[in-house]
């Protein structure tokens, strides 16, 4: 920890405050180190108590969701709303199920989240909501009455303009549907006014742009120093579901070769790279289990266990965070020297092994900006309607704006090689300039 007078006041307060929220405290320790130069730069920052302010969320609830499984028997999980910061606009918190959720961790999460909005210049604010249970293996009608009581017990702490419809590609379609559903009918929405027109499908989901936006991010920041970007590199992804395919395709037409993409059952492996047809089927079917992959396409190995920090490749894809880079897994990345580690999704890499990738010389780029496609296309295509191209257009100018956005804060610390400093750094300025112009 930095020894900046103001950054340790800022995390003793939050440690004495939640002492046992380890996760949470690593999130807040990682930010607290990138500003530095930023509060020599601007003291008022630090006089005005922010980092406090942003050492704490402006709403936190737990609620309990009860239903019945498909024997009858009760059930129950912890549900989670957290209201991070609406500093720069209204709270448009992300959707996670996931069975290792507690407090700590979303806190973490909704902490990155409004970090990625700031970064990416979004009118909105962040935070998260979820429960400590994923629905993914349960039958049509258990998922229901579980969707159903999640809503109610969140549907009170929700702001009256926020719509589920922002959660599309964070949740499978099944789970979304069942959401809007009952969020509807807890608006007591009228047979007329439900009958409005339906908003037209997106150009681009939100996985297929934090996809692209990731491999685009990586693109501009290996291609630094007269090094070439995507063209003739080579490329690890993991996660099969997501981005990651879609950063694997994305890769591909870039002229780099993806050597191999796995999840936490194996991966699959190609010494000559995965062909794009492979790559563009597993974008369009998420859900298949890789060994089928390996049987319908011939050439491509298939190897089981956790063996993908064992390939050599120039980039890394993270893009599964349930499938997290440990500090074990970093050591044996670095061993075969990769110029560059990525996260496509939030906590995919945990502070231990960003700390061997930082101590190896490899770039690190955390999902606050590498990641942030997916939120930029998805605010703006509920904004206004686009066609592909002109999506694929608006995507590359903002991963553009946010890249150049890091670097300046980069230059600005004098540590040009450190991305996950200067997002920080990046994000966590507009939010304080928006604090400050409140007056809060």
């Amino acid at each position: 920890m930095t020894e900046h007078p103001s950054i340790r006041r800022a995390y003793a307060a939050a440690a004495a405050r939640d002492p046992g929220e380890t996760g949470f405290l690593q999130a807040l320790e990682a930010l607290y180190e990138s500003l530095p130069v930023l509060l020599e730069e601007e003291p008022q920052i630090g006089a005005a108590g922010l980092l406090e302010r942003l050492g704490e969320p402006e709403r936190t609830a737990a609620f309990p969701v009860l239903w019945a499984d498909g024997r009858g028997r009760r059930r129950q999980a912890r549900g989670i709303f957290i209201q991070y910061s609406t500093a720069l606009g209204p709270f448009r918190g992300g959707l996670v199920f996931r069975r290792e959720l507690d407090m700590a961790a979303a806190k973490a999460l909704a902490l990155e989240d409004t970090l990625e909005k700031s970064l990416a210049g979004l009118p909105l604010g962040g935070g998260l909501v979820g429960a400590d249970i994923s629905p993914g293996g349960m039958g049509d009608g258990e998922c229901l009455r579980f969707c159903r009581s999640f809503m109610e017990g969140l549907y009170p702490l929700l702001p009256s303009a926020f719509q589920p419809g922002y959660w599309a590609g964070q949740v499978p379609r099944r789970e979304l549907d069942y959401l809007t559903g009952q969020y509807e009918r807890l608006q007591a929405l009228t047979a007329a006014a439900g009958a409005t027109a339906p908003a037209p499908a997106p150009s681009m989901t939100r996985q297929q742009a934090a996809g692209h936006g990731l491999c685009q991010f990586a693109a501009l920041t290996l291609r630094q120093d007269g090094a070439p970007g995507m063209e003739g590199r080579s490329v690890l992804v993991s996660g099969m579901g997501g981005p990651g395919p879609w950063a694997a395709e994305k890769a591909v037409r870039m002229g780099a070769q993806v050597l191999a993409i796995g999840d936490e059952t194996g991966c699959l492996f190609a010494g000559r790279g995965l062909p794009l047809s492979l790559l563009q089927s597993m974008a369009a079917q998420p859900g298949l289990p890789l060994l089928l992959w390996a049987i319908r396409a011939p050439g491509v190995e298939y190897r089981p266990g956790p063996t993908l920090w064992d390939a050599e490749a120039d980039a890394v894809f993270l893009c599964d965070g349930r499938v997290r880079l440990n500090a074990e897994g970093a050591r044996r990345l670095t061993a075969r020297r990769p110029a560059g580690v990525f996260e496509g999704v939030p906590r995919a890499c945990t502070p231990m092994a960003a700390r061997v990738l930082a101590g190896s010389g490899a770039l690190f780029v955390p999902a606050i900006a590498a990641g942030a496609g997916g939120a930029v296309m998805a605010f703006r295509q509920r904004e206004a309607p686009m066609t592909r191209w002109e999506a694929d257009r608006y995507l590359r100018t903002a991963m553009k704006d946010i890249f150049h956005a890091v670097q300046r804060e980069c230059l600005a610390m004098g540590r040009p090689q450190d991305p996950a400093h200067g997002a920080r750094a990046a994000a966590f300025r507009r939010i304080a300039a928006a604090l400050l112009a409140r007056g809060v």
